[in-house]
């Protein structure tokens, strides 16, 4: 999702994301304090200014959120919720809900604050947009620690190359340590691969397959780093698709019962990653409580005394049996894991691959209007709601363009009680675990093992990835012989002292 890494990057928020327990950390706002179970006060960070040099202070947020109250996004429900936002002081502020609504801090984390001069010329946002607003246009608009020198990157669509130059008039002095960044948002996997491995300096970060990481520890370029993270791959059954064999909840749960997530945690994922019964990763705290019991369908079918007989059901089920897969090519390692596994029970699979989010896009969030031919499409799900498995459930509100399942009220009304319930509490961790047993019973995805982040890292960078959809590159630093700024000698000089690669891990609570 290249545009919501960009944002995070350029632009300013009350709440940033996060992947500590809480979900967020304070950005432009310093502190805030829930006064009630509707009303919350923000205290702004005083003498920040925009990337123009216009001040931020209350009326910043205040005509951002008026922008914004015209072209709401649909992905949550705060815009229904939302009452009013006040004016307290220059750099305090008050909001009212309508209502309760347990995800409001975490929708914060999405919504940038532009200068008054974007607003009026780009406005905030699409209306009833099903992706979020961020940079239409190169500029000195945001708060982040980064300026958009050169591209753009909206929800639909970005340019393959996005520049970036350091904010000199960052609220936090101390960061951004790198001056410069280039951004390659549609290389594909070969092409990175052969320029983050062979070719100094074209890459100095990239995601890799899995198999690939032998090749990023021997590189002499880079180093392997791995991260828990809480990402998941969402693999969508279009049961939406008229006379779709996926309408069929027998085939779903069949499809489920006969994908070993052992195998291919084991020789797909090459361990980088955990197992999941449903399509939230178990590092979110509350799905791991909820799923702690619970089998995988593999692991339930094996377990059943009457699996023998129950087998040969499968087989007359599937056997034949024809997928028609939309995918993006970065998914092809684990499709080529998968359709081994389908192809022991008769099942052909046929690909069309992109190597662009726009595309995915256009077939997914137009399938609910007019449903498509495709029977399953693979989307890598980052976590871009913080820790917090809303990013998954999202796609189960059957109102959304998002979700390729048919009217479900039980599903529906678990969701309105999801919104309102607190975060991490004992009811929390019941209601999820109701969607996620709900989720299980009907298979309403294909439930694939939750990935890790594993990335190849130039050696002369120390980077420490985040759990959640969040690119701290501001954090990031450059040894003295990286490739912009050594000479030639001193680049040898430190190969011939090269300690192994540093592998980061982190364990999430």
């Amino acid at each position: 999702m290249p545009y919501l890494y960009l944002s995070k990057l350029i632009n300013g928020t009350l709440v940033r994301s996060s992947d500590n327990e809480d979900g967020y950390e304070h950005m432009m706002a310093e502190s805030h304090e829930q006064i009630s179970k509707t009303v919350y006060d923000f205290f702004l960070v005083k003498g920040a200014k925009f990337q123009d040099g216009t001040a931020f202070n209350a009326d910043s947020v205040i005509e951002n959120f008026n922008y914004m109250l015209k072209t709401p996004f649909n992905y949550s429900d705060l815009f229904v919720r939302l009452k009013s936002v006040e004016k307290i002081s220059d750099y305090h502020i008050r909001f009212t809900l309508k209502e309760p609504y347990e995800l409001f801090m975490f929708d914060l984390t999405m919504i940038n604050l532009y200068s008054s001069r974007y607003l009026k010329e780009f406005g905030w946002g699409f209306k009833g947009a099903s992706t979020s607003n961020s940079m239409k246009h190169p500029g000195p608009y945001g708060l982040g620690p980064y300026v958009l020198k050169k591209g753009y990157a909206v929800g639909g669509e970005q340019t393959p190359i996005i520049e970036l130059e350091a904010n000199k008039l960052f609220y936090d002095p101390t960061y951004p340590y790198i001056e410069k960044i280039t951004i390659y948002t549609q290389l594909d996997t070969k092409e990175a691969l052969e320029d983050i491995f062979k070719n100094e300096g074209l890459l100095d970060i990239s995601p890799i397959p899995f198999n690939k990481k032998t090749e990023a520890v021997l590189s002499p370029y880079t180093k392997l780093v791995t991260h828990p993270s809480t990402h998941n791959i969402s693999v969508y059954f279009n049961m939406l698709k008229p006379e779709g064999v996926l309408r069929d909840k027998r085939v779903r749960i069949a499809l489920n019962e006969i994908l070993n997530q052992e195998n291919l945690l084991k020789f797909v994922y090459k361990n980088e990653g955990k197992i999941a019964p449903t399509a939230s990763t178990r590092n979110y705290k509350s799905v791991n409580i909820a799923t702690k019991n619970l089998l995988t369908h593999y692991e339930k079918a094996k377990a059943s005394p009457l699996f023998e007989e129950e087998e040969r059901q499968r087989f007359k089920l599937l056997n034949g049996l024809k997928l028609k897969v939309y995918t993006l090519e970065r998914f092809m390692f684990l499709w080529k894991g998968i359709e081994y596994q389908f192809n022991q029970y008769g099942i052909s699979v046929e690909y069309e691959t992109t190597t662009s989010e726009k595309e995915l896009y256009d077939q997914l969030l137009t399938n609910r209007a007019s449903p498509k031919d495709w029977d399953i499409l693979t989307w890598g799900n980052d976590d871009w709601c913080s820790n917090h498995p809303w990013t998954v459930i999202f796609n189960y509100r059957t109102k959304d363009v998002w979700s390729t399942i048919d009217e479900d009220k039980k599903m529906q009304d678990l969701i309105q009680t999801f919104f309102t319930t607190p975060y991490n509490s004992n009811a929390f961790n019941e209601v999820v675990k109701e969607i996620e047993y709900l989720t299980y019973d009907n298979a309403y995805m294909l439930f694939v093992p939750s990935p890790n982040i594993v990335l190849a890292v130039n050696k002369e960078i120390d980077y420490v990835p985040s759990a959640v959809l969040l690119m701290p590159l501001w954090k990031a630093k450059v040894t003295p012989y990286h490739w912009s700024v050594r000479g030639k000698e001193a680049l040898l000089e430190s190969r011939k002292n090269r300690v192994r690669p540093k592998i980061y891990m982190k364990e999430l609570p």
